[in-house]
């Protein structure tokens, strides 16, 4: 109760503090968050969009009744609500997968830049990884797993969503990630949502760096979540690869492109 309330005071903060997206000037950045951001109009452009965020939050739907008990292995900070080990596919769905306006937001990103190799530490079910992955269909995206019955689901909804561009590395990201990282060479989109504790988000963080470029993006989940993960984004915002951070409070976005100028903006969404 007590973390529920201080992350509903953190909001109520955030709110007042926070900026509208018609406050920004900067084109770059105006021009970023006015496509991440909008809604898709319903043109012959944007119909295979729409379609796939429809798909996808049917997907959502059929996992919110789906009542098969899977055993979780959780290496990091573990679940705010629900700390068994057995937990019902409905429940991990319900508490645990990205909401539709997140989801939305990661595809519009990788819609609009189409990074080649993208990376996400955290699978779960796979709702986040497909948003990801058909925002750009030529990219690849290597998603992370700690727990291989969650794993196993989301193959099993990659198929149903007939998304081919995504390869699951299951295990411990502290013996996975790096071994992974020096085949894949080279990041362009990362989304970090593992383990939210503060020395690991920092780790994985440095770790993505040595193989990321100037346009690369890195997105940040749940940076309120705890006092660790408010310290994690404070440092990270003041890297000095770091030029420009977004805070959307439930998502944090940085871009490491020495053509911005170091600049902190907290957008109301």
């Amino acid at each position: 109760m007590r973390k529920k309330i201080r992350i509903i005071l953190k909001y109520l903060q955030h709110f007042f503090i926070s900026k509208s997206i018609h406050a920004i000037h900067g084109p770059f950045i105006y021009n970023f968050l006015n496509s991440i951001l909008r809604e898709h109009s319903e043109n012959i452009e944007n119909i295979e969009n729409i379609e796939n965020i429809e798909n996808i939050e049917k997907l959502r739907k059929d996992l919110l009744i789906d009542n098969r008990i899977i055993n979780i292995l959780d290496f990091g900070a573990g679940s705010n609500i629900n700390k068994n080990p057995q937990r019902s596919i409905k429940d991990i769905a319900k508490n645990s997968a990205k909401n539709k306006k997140c989801g939305k937001i990661l595809y519009n990103i990788t819609k609009y830049f189409q990074p080649k190799n993208m990376l996400e530490l955290g699978t779960s079910l796979g709702i986040s990884s497909t948003y990801i992955a058909q925002g750009n269909s030529n990219g690849k995206l290597y998603t992370f797993e700690g727990c291989p019955a969650t794993a196993e689901i989301a193959k099993e909804n990659f198929l149903k969503t007939n998304t081919n561009n995504i390869e699951i590395i299951v295990g411990d990201f502290k013996k996975t990630l790096r071994h992974e990282l020096k085949k894949i060479k080279q990041l362009d989109f990362i989304f970090i949502d593992g383990d939210h504790q503060k020395d690991a988000t920092i780790s994985y963080f440095k770790n993505c760096l040595n193989y990321s470029n100037d346009k690369s993006i890195i997105v940040f989940d749940d940076i309120y979540w705890s006092k660790g993960m408010e310290d994690a984004w404070d440092y990270i915002k003041q890297h000095n690869r770091t030029t420009v951070t977004i805070d959307f409070f439930f998502l944090g976005i940085v871009f490491i492109n020495n053509e911005l100028s170091k600049e902190h903006f907290k957008i109301r969404i």
